[in-house]
């Protein structure tokens, strides 16, 4: 029972480190590639993306300017480089809805081009500043009817008449001046003319109730648009307030996060899988043979034993973006854990080195002997010895265990070094014979 748990100890230690590597580099990745900020843009990207808009989103004002060159040649260049890149990941590698102009107009909103970090964009945003981000963004489109950005008081009485409203008769306008000056009320003034594309109309005050404007914004929508019906939805006849019409967009965004992190992990998952099978195949970390090695050699075993006692004694550091929606990305502590990892794996001297080297036999000589006619012998030795251990099951159980996770190796690990030194359970107490029922002992 001690040999068999001491090479569990020794196996699971082996299997932290490697799960600790690729994590650590994952972490790294994200990092350099602003994952998460790729996942959050794509995520708005899906929730945005409504071709019914596209072409009134465009017509808004400050739209143009978001793509005017600025800087130098060179920094033109690198921008362009760098949102073509953008793109390609989040259209290619990351599958999605097509980008969206709606979308980019809202990350472009104050609210939101504050919150961004580095050279994608936010990798989170409040809720309550993206809905008011988005209820502005919207109000200042030209919708077809150009209702979007006048009070609904436009086509009210005379005296509350705003740019944009029905023409009176002309007998109605001519005597309207006269009555509101015998009323005290005083004239208004001409309205200016209809507003370009791309221009907001004036308004003359807006002391719209904001539950009235945003319904009026959502009735100046195209009626064919995913987005107005969605949001008219939310915002349906049951809504008493602002308040409560805040708090179910909220809720909308906040729902559609939960989507997003979980994208985020299933992505995550694949690339620390990816990662594992590669550190394993370059280590030759096979379990298999690992746990043959621990059950013949007492002297590796032991030394294997007291490195894991030592390991459990301090956890791996806790992901702060697991979730996918964090600000912060902590590239240097993720390598310094990655390289702290991999000095670990390989001064526990288990045969467990970074290199590939070819086997010695092989079943198809004259194949392979023709392939390195073409590409060399060195890159065909490197070829044969990843394909050997590839087909290796020893390697491909290893890979699996790592890519677990480490929390689950390092919670394991602790209850397997406690249960080893805990010991032999002691034997239950019985008083001793002959001793009556009112006799107590003390121990």
């Amino acid at each position: 029972m001690g040999t068999t748990l001491d090479i569990a100890i020794g196996l699971v230690s082996v299997f932290f480190l490697l799960s600790v590597l690729c994590s650590a580099i994952h972490e790294a990745l994200a990092g350099v590639l602003r994952l998460r900020a790729l996942n959050l843009a794509q995520s708005i990207e899906i929730m945005l993306a409504d071709r019914e808009l596209d072409a009134h989103v465009k017509q808004s004002p400050g739209a143009a300017d978001t793509t005017a060159p600025k800087g130098s040649p060179l920094e033109q260049i690198m921008k362009r480089v760098a949102r073509g890149a953008v793109e390609f990941v989040r259209t290619r590698v990351m599958p999605g809805p097509l980008p969206s102009p709606l979308a980019a107009k809202l990350r472009e909103h104050p609210l939101i081009k504050d919150l961004k970090y580095g050279w994608v964009g936010p990798s989170y945003i409040p809720s309550h500043a993206f809905v008011a981000a988005l209820i502005d963004t919207l109000r200042h489109v030209p919708w077809p009817d150009g209702a979007a950005a006048l009070p609904p008081q436009a086509s009210a009485p005379p005296t509350q008449a705003g740019a944009g409203a029905a023409p009176a008769p002309a007998g109605d306008a001519a005597s309207a001046p006269l009555q509101q000056a015998s009323d005290g009320v005083p004239p208004p003034q001409a309205s200016a003319a209809a507003p370009a594309p791309g221009e907001l109309a004036a308004v003359p005050g807006r002391d719209e109730d904001p539950l009235d404007e945003l319904k009026r914004i959502l009735r100046s929508m195209p009626p064919k648009s995913d987005l107005r019906r969605a949001l008219t939805t939310i915002v349906d006849s049951t809504v008493k307030d602002m308040r409560e019409a805040n708090i179910r967009l909220e809720r909308w965004f906040n729902d559609a996060m939960d989507r997003a992190a979980g994208r985020y992990k299933r992505r995550a998952q694949l690339i620390i899988t990816a990662t594992a099978l590669v550190l394993c195949v370059g280590f030759n970390a096979d379990s298999i043979r690992l746990a043959g090695a621990l059950s013949r050699d007492a002297v590796v075993r032991a030394r294997l034993i007291a490195a894991a006692q030592e390991i459990a004694k301090s956890p791996p550091r806790a992901a702060p973006q697991a979730g996918g929606v964090d600000q912060n990305e902590d590239i240097m502590a993720a390598i310094a854990e990655a390289s702290a990892a991999r000095s670990r794996i390989t001064g526990l001297d288990v045969e467990i080195t970074w290199g590939v080297k070819a086997p010695e036999h092989t079943s198809v000589p004259k194949l392979w002997n023709a392939i390195a006619a073409v590409l060399g012998q060195g890159i065909v030795g490197w070829l044969r010895g990843v394909l050997d251990r590839l087909l290796t099951p020893g390697i491909l159980i290893t890979a699996a265990a790592a890519s677990l996770g480490a929390p689950f190796w390092f919670d394991l690990l602790n209850k397997l070094v406690n249960l080893r030194t805990v010991g032999k359970s002691p034997e239950p107490y019985e008083p001793p014979k002959g001793a009556g029922p009112d006799s107590s002992v003390t121990r």
